[in-house]
């Protein structure tokens, strides 16, 4: 009777320990959700303290609930750099178009400053209508 009271007792004191150290990890999950970064650090090296004295299971099970819940917040940074991605890729469109009429534009420029101009280019025979040997 007195080894059935305390299995008894020890169960319970276990799954007390569980639902308290459940509540724990949401606790501190939710608080490194909502956390500025360098209290996130802090936070982070809470958390980690508590996972290392949780057995496999609940660590386990505490990691995967972190990653849910910062997983929307890794998605919506994703986000965020694809859109930089494409601003950038759109800037460098933009600038290597300005480049190539600018190119095209100074070519232009001196094509018709050789055509009018055949005796001031040293080897203007050579090269017609070509300005800067382009």
């Amino acid at each position: 009777m007195k080894t059935l009271k305390l299995s008894a007792t020890l169960m319970l004191l276990g799954s007390l320990t569980l639902c308290m150290a459940e509540a724990n990890v949401d606790a501190q999950i939710s608080a490194i959700k909502s956390a500025t970064a360098q209290e996130r650090v802090k936070l982070m090296n809470e958390f980690k303290a508590t996972l290392s004295t949780l057995s496999e299971e609940e660590r386990e099970a505490a990691i995967q609930k972190l990653r849910a819940g910062t997983l929307a917040d890794g998605e919506q940074t994703k986000d965020r750099e694809r859109v930089r991605d494409r601003v950038r890729v759109n800037q460098m469109d933009e600038i290597q178009e300005r480049q190539e009429n600018q190119k095209m534009n100074q070519n232009q420029v001196g094509s018709q400053f050789m055509q009018q101009n055949p005796g001031i280019a040293p080897d203007a025979g050579t090269t017609p209508n070509r300005f800067m040997n382009r």
